[in-house]
């Protein structure tokens, strides 16, 4: 792959703000050309404005894999998780959204890649009885073309967000055999990635996130739910700040989309020149971004802030803030922002599988 490497196309469906993207090219990985396809405006337009030489192509259903260069191509793809998702109403493949899968096979067959990549919820194995997940190993067995290896990742392991997902890979036989998988905590690429990022065999807690080191050198803990917040769901549960992050998703009401954490009163007041927050401003300068949103037992309230959950994500600060809209630079809604993060891949595992490949 190395001696081709400026040749090797990208082709990311579902791309969202790009993860896959700029995970594989974190990972050393250099293409030639991308195509990206999603039908939601805004991460279309952050993935315009920081990947400006993407070609953008909309609609998967609409894609004429004619209409595409020939040569080697890698796909990698998300496709929507929400009718396999525990959280969901588990209508599977039965389902619009994940019946989309069978455009990425579509795709898939017709430019028979050297590698895909895709990712999926937890729920993926369970949903339908397990029914889903033996579809879609008999779908890509019916290509006939690739050998294929998935695991069950968790975030947590490198970033401090509780996050499981599926990733599955699939290898084009005659291109090398599949040796990405298993990869585990103690995995030495995951020492390097934390190694890069200074914490070496430590993580930060989800609110001490530092803005210029990126990560604290803080003890590890898991994330701990220490309350309610009215009647009982995701999106009124409190977590405490000193631990792991709730999975960021893209739910509807009050902390669904990133959690509910709960900041000391005693703690939380300072001078307003050097505190906010409880944490000093170089640490997290964005801690009241959006301000406290309750109060719960001598405690202030509030979701995490979008650079938050950029963090958690393995994104730079401000990834989602502007967006390229038919050649107008404009700012991003934190509604917004906070839906392209529940909804992206999460970049440092995206490098992970790219150091195997």
């Amino acid at each position: 792959m190395e001696s081709e490497e400026n040749n090797m196309k990208l082709l990311d469906l579902f791309s969202g703000i790009g993860g896959f993207h700029l995970g594989l090219e974190n990972a050393g990985l250099k293409f030639g050309e991308v195509y990206y396809s999603d039908i939601d405006k805004y991460a279309n337009a952050v993935y315009k404005y920081i990947f400006p030489q993407a070609k953008g192509l909309g609609d998967v259903k609409t894609i004429n894999t004619n209409e595409l260069p020939k040569g080697r191509w890698i796909v990698t793809f998300g496709f929507p998780c929400q009718d396999l998702s525990i959280a969901g109403k588990r209508k599977g493949f039965a389902g619009k959204r994940s019946s989309l899968f069978y455009e990425a096979t579509r795709i898939i067959r017709d430019l028979q890649p050297d590698i895909f990549i895709f990712e999926n919820v937890k729920g993926l194995f369970s949903a339908n009885e397990g029914k889903d997940f033996i579809e879609i190993l008999r779908e890509l067995a019916d290509i006939g073309l690739y050998d294929c290896e998935w695991q069950l990742v968790n975030t947590r392991w490198i970033l401090p967000q509780n996050r499981e997902r599926v990733y599955f890979i699939g290898h084009l036989r005659g291109r090398g055999e599949p040796k990405v998988f298993p990869i585990r905590e103690s995995n030495s690429i995951n020492e390097t990635i934390q190694s890069e990022q200074g914490r070496k065999e430590s993580r930060a807690s989800c609110l001490g996130t530092r803005y210029g080191q990126r990560w604290a050198d803080e003890t590890y803990i898991k994330c701990n739910q220490i309350g309610i917040i009215g009647k009982d769901s995701e999106a009124t549960r409190v977590y405490s700040p000193e631990g792991c992050a709730r999975t960021i998703k893209d739910g509807g009401g009050l902390g669904a989309k990133t959690g509910l954490y709960a900041i000391d009163l005693n703690t939380a007041h300072g001078s307003s020149k050097t505190r906010r927050g409880g944490i000093s401003k170089d640490k997290t300068p964005t801690l009241d971004h959006n301000g406290a949103i309750g109060v719960y037992e001598n405690s202030k309230i509030r979701r995490l802030t979008p650079i938050e959950c950029e963090r958690l994500q393995g994104f730079p600060d401000n990834f989602t803030k502007y967006g390229d809209f038919d050649g107008e630079i404009k700012e991003i809604s934190n509604t917004q922002r906070y839906k392209m993060c529940g909804n992206a891949v999460t970049v440092d595992i995206v490098k992970m599988i790219g150091e195997c490949l």
